[in-house]
């Protein structure tokens, strides 16, 4: 009796031993996808800044900083499945694995976008028209804010602030169309370069884009914690 009693004390420690190496590398991996985000948020915040003074320089060396971007994804993805291997995780640690593996994807076309952004500031020589720099700040200050949102819910684990960044994407769609129809407008009334206005609305529609892909992010938040992906059970 006291061989298995010891037996089964041994088995318990082993247990535990075994879950707290995999709540060490959960909140590792977390951590990392966090980080990531952080990274694309400021790539974004740079090439803005270099689109807004037309500094073709800047707009280059934010270029540069997509690699960083490219090595945490590979980064992240091979931490993944080397949780999944060694600690074989089920329910809702399972499902936070399989998110992230989602939500990396999304994060790196976000880091595109920026450096997308940052290539047609490059072929920018003047600061851009009054009227459309107004509309692409309003449209970048909503981006900020809901990609800042999207990375606090992942941080905390909140259901109803991932949601809330899923309903802000039709503010950054409807902030897109109304400057869509203001510089359409602009090209009509020969207000605005017809090169001016190609570069600037392709740099719109890379901020609009970020922000379909915060939401995409968010719904995978949602799933890490519901197992219901757009209303579809997974998990």
């Amino acid at each position: 009796m006291k061989k298995q009693n010891n037996i089964l004390q041994e088995g318990s420690v082993n247990n535990m031993q075994v879950r707290k190496t995999l709540v060490l590398s959960m909140q590792t991996l977390k951590k990392e996808v966090i980080d990531m985000a952080e990274l694309t948020l400021d790539n974004i915040k740079k090439a803005f800044h270099a689109f807004q003074e037309a500094d073709q320089v800047a707009a280059r060396d934010t270029l540069k900083l997509d690699d960083a971007v490219d090595t945490a994804e590979e980064s992240i993805a091979k931490h993944a499945l080397q949780v999944i291997w060694r600690e074989q995780p089920v329910a809702s640690d399972l499902r936070l694995v399989t998110g992230i593996l989602k939500m990396i994807t999304d994060i790196e076309r976000i880091g595109d976008h920026a450096c997308d952004v940052a290539y047609m500031t490059t072929n920018i020589n003047a600061k851009p028209n009054s009227h459309v720099l107004s509309l692409a700040t309003k449209l970048m200050n909503n981006l900020v804010a809901m990609y800042k949102m999207t990375i606090e819910a992942l941080e905390l684990n909140n259901e109803a602030l991932a949601q809330k960044v899923i309903e802000e994407d039709e503010q950054i769609n409807q902030v897109y169309k109304e400057a869509l129809s203001k510089i359409t407008d602009m090209i009509k009334k020969d207000q605005i370069e017809a090169e001016e206005a190609v570069y600037s609305l392709m740099i719109l529609k890379y901020l609009e884009k970020i922000g379909d892909h915060a939401t995409n992010i968010a719904e995978w938040i949602i799933f890490t914690l519901t197992g219901i992906h757009k209303k579809t059970e997974l998990y």
